[in-house]
């Protein structure tokens, strides 16, 4: 049984992602997909792109489904026990009947770096999700809806305080700031008064987004106090959710372990520094890991446990294969 193989799934909001693993823990194929938006995506959608996602990794694996044994999905929005029991019952007519687990991407990102995916994994990308697991199976999440639950650190958050705080520096709500300068540079208008014209349906663009962050990382870069302030608060505050979820699950010595996850700090290490600096400054046990290996990786190493645990020599030639899988 143990021989089958054992197939991943990350369905994050940016972009899909499947992974294929023979019973010795070699990625033989994987494939990529649209993203899927939590809340927006209807189950016609998602049972589409999970099958889409199930069919393309076994052609370019050239493994027939019957040589499944098992399968880990992990989808945006799927933090509380509710949302993954909608979001299996929505897959189970699409995936094979074999042992299926459904996670979130938080919990992904902690399996794929730790052995027993105990501690907390902080996912921050376009949303931000906060989920802790002790090691009796209790969990804890923090946030998690974006702006309604208090979320920060995401790319449209970072934009917009991008924005406004360009704005405020402009008419004098701030001190003076490069950003009030390069922030409408960066994205394509004449002013910051023209700021307000990218929206488009009260959202703004994706390429409006990306630019922005871009250009707040680069300006605190070059010094700027504004834009050093919000990477400062932003990243405390995301500490502070760690923090919080630590606390409630009582996550000491061995387990005060804490992954961080996506592209906002894996693209912007100062983010990533000011969160460390807020979850040592209250837990000083904490072991603060920045991700290395991709969450598609955590979602076939939940797939083995269905079987039994991975066996360390399986977990160690999934893990050795980070940076391969993807790109």
């Amino acid at each position: 049984m143990t021989e089958g193989f054992y197939l991943g799934i990350d369905a994050a909001a940016h972009g899909s992602i499947a992974a294929l693993a023979d019973g010795q823990g070699t990625i033989q194929a994987f494939c990529e997909g649209p993203g899927v938006l939590p809340g927006r995506a209807s189950a016609l959608e998602q049972q589409q792109l999970i099958r889409g996602m199930v069919d393309g990794v076994l052609a370019r694996a050239g493994v027939a489904e019957d040589r499944l044994t098992a399968m880990a999905v992990g989808m945006s929005g799927a933090e509380s026990s509710r949302a993954r029991g909608r979001i299996e019952s929505v897959l189970q007519a699409v995936v094979p009947p074999i042992p299926c687990l459904t996670e979130c991407p938080a919990i992904l990102a902690l399996r794929a770096a730790t052995r027993d995916a105990v501690g907390v994994g902080l996912v921050v990308d376009h949303r931000t999700s906060c989920v802790g697991r002790d090691r009796y199976g209790r969990r804890h999440a923090v946030g998690g809806h974006g702006a309604i639950s208090g979320d920060v650190g995401y790319a449209e958050d970072l934009a917009m305080r991008a924005l406004g705080s360009a704005w405020m520096a402009e008419d004098g709500r701030a001190g003076p700031s490069s950003l009030s300068a390069a922030i409408p540079d960066a994205v394509g208008v004449d002013s910051v008064q023209r700021l307000s014209d990218l929206r488009e349906n009260g959202e703004l663009p994706a390429a409006v987004v990306e630019a922005a962050v871009a250009c707040l990382f680069a300006e605190a870069d070059g010094g700027d106090g504004l834009a050093e302030k919000i990477i400062e608060d932003t990243g405390s505050r995301l500490g502070a959710a760690v923090v919080a979820t630590m606390r409630t699950l009582t996550l000491r010595e061995a387990n005060a372990v804490v992954v961080l996850d996506g592209a906002m700090f894996g693209r912007h290490p100062p983010l990533a520094i000011a969160a460390q600096q807020r979850i040592l400054s209250a837990v000083n046990e904490a072991h603060v890991i920045l991700a290395h290996a991709e969450r598609v990786l955590g979602a076939v190493l939940f797939a083995r446990d269905l079987v039994d645990h991975a066996p360390l020599a399986f977990a160690d030639r999934v893990r050795g294969q980070a940076g391969v899988v993807i790109g």
